[in-house]
C-alpha cells in the first residue's frame, strides 16, 4: 500500500499515535523508508518541515527523533521510530546499536511474515487435497447406485473411531 502504518509503542502519554497512517515519502518516517537511511532531528522545535503525525504527537513533549528503516533482504519492513524528551549526546556506538536493533527487527518481521505464508499455504494444501479425495470418492460413487454414500459413511465412522480412540 505504500503506505506506513502504526503497529507497537512504548512510552507514548496518549494513544493518539495509534491511529497514524504515512504514505512512504512523507513526514520523516516516510523519508526514512523511502530514501533507506536514518533520519536524525536534533531539535523537532525548530524543524520546519512538515511532521505529518505533529498533531498526533502533541503533548508528548518530544524534543528529537531518530527513524531508522526496517530492511530486510532488500524491502523496506517499516521504520523503528526513537522519540526522546530530553535532549541527548549519542555517540557511534549508541547510532551503531539502533542500526543493530532495526537490523534484528526488520529481519525478525521478515520471518514471522515467511511464517504465516508458510502455514497459510500448509493449509491451503491440506485443503485442495482434501477436496481432491472427496471429489475421488464421489467419483467412485458414481459408477454404482448401489454404492451410493457408502465412501461418505465409512469417512464419518473411520472419525467416530478415531475419536474413541483420542485422535484428533
Amino acid at each position: 500500500s505504500r503506505t506506513l502504518e502504526y503497529v507497537v509503542g512504548r512510552g507514548f502519554h496518549s494513544e493518539a499515535i495509534e491511529h497514524a497512517r504515512q504514505p512512504l515519502g512523507e513526514g520523516y518516517a516516510g523519508r526514512a523508508a523511502q530514501d533507506r537511511s536514518i533520519i536524525h532531528i536534533p531539535d523537532l522545535a525548530q524543524e520546519q518541515d512538515s511532521f505529518l503525525r505533529k498533531v498526533l504527537l502533541a503533548g508528548e513533549d518530544f524534543v528529537s527523533y531518530y527513524g531508522v528503516p526496517l530492511l530486510a533482504k532488500g524491502q523496506v519492513m517499516g521504520v523503528l521510530e526513537v522519540f526522546q524528551r530530553t535532549q541527548q549526546a549519542h555517540d557511534g556506538e549508541w547510532l551503531d546499536f539502533l542500526k543493530a536493533l532495526a537490523a534484528q527487527a526488520a529481519i525478525a518481521i521478515d520471518n514471522v511474515t515467511l511464517f504465516d505464508n508458510l502455514q497459510r499455504s500448509n493449509k491451503e494444501l491440506s485443503q485442495a487435497y482434501d477436496a481432491t479425495i472427496e471429489g475421488w470418492s464421489r467419483a467412485l460413487e458414481l459408477r454404482s447406485n448401489e454404492t451410493e454414500g457408502h465412501t461418505q459413511r465409512t469417512a464419518e465412522l473411520t472419525v467416530k473411531l478415531a475419536r474413541l480412540f483420542g485422535l484428533s
